[in-house]
């Protein structure tokens, strides 16, 4: 019975997965979702208590395999700064301007001022973990006198915003072209030379 409630469960996922992407999260609702599912709406809210709480779910799924990529690069300390950097950058530049997390960004943003968890559901299982582990591996950097000694929050926060410096503007204002790897690789690689620039240990720092 277990396996079967889960089957049901990940295939309603599925689903609204495949009903965001063709209708966007205004466009969908849980009657379509049942309709197309051949399931009653009372069978969705057995298993999702809102449409937000399904939205938040299929991102989850969706970019699971990215946030375990960046958390296992972080697990190690950032010995190689410039190329550890560099890989961690791309990472979460992939990660941020993924169609996935665009999509939920863009939701958050038209739902601002609107009583709503899902914002700090989203902040808290992404940008707040993110923020901790990142600041923490600037902190030990530091330590080792591969960075100067500053507010190590501050400086992922920094680090965060130089990564989307050639991005936002253009996510915020719906005129992206396609993106590629060479992209990624060349914002990247300006993002973590500014940083060092702004960021890096001076002779006297390492002395």
């Amino acid at each position: 019975m277990k396996k079967r409630t889960e089957a049901r469960r990940l295939a309603i996922r599925d689903a609204a997965g495949q009903a965001f992407k063709e209708l966007g999260f205004e466009g969908t609702s849980m009657a379509h979702l049942a309709q197309r599912l051949g399931y009653s709406k009372a069978t969705l809210y057995s298993y999702f208590d809102s449409k937000e709480e399904l939205f938040y779910e299929v991102l989850m799924a969706s970019t699971s395999s990215q946030m375990d990529a960046i958390f296992k690069i972080l697990e190690k300390p950032l010995f190689e700064l410039r190329k550890d950097l560099t890989l961690l950058g791309e990472k979460i530049t992939e990660l941020l301007y993924s169609e996935e997390v665009m999509a939920v960004r863009r939701l958050l943003l038209s739902e601002a001022g609107r009583k709503n968890e899902l914002g700090l559901k989203c902040y808290e299982a992404g940008p707040a973990q993110f923020l901790v582990v990142i600041s923490q591996s600037l902190q030990c950097a530091m330590n080792r006198g591969l960075l100067r000694q500053s507010d190590p929050v501050v400086a992922a926060l920094h680090w965060r915003a130089l990564l989307e410096s050639e991005w936002i503007d253009h996510f915020l204002f719906s005129t992206s072209t396609q993106d590629s790897e060479a992209k990624v690789r060349a914002t990247t690689a300006r993002a973590v030379e500014a940083f060092l620039l702004a960021y890096g240990a001076s002779s006297s720092d390492k002395n």
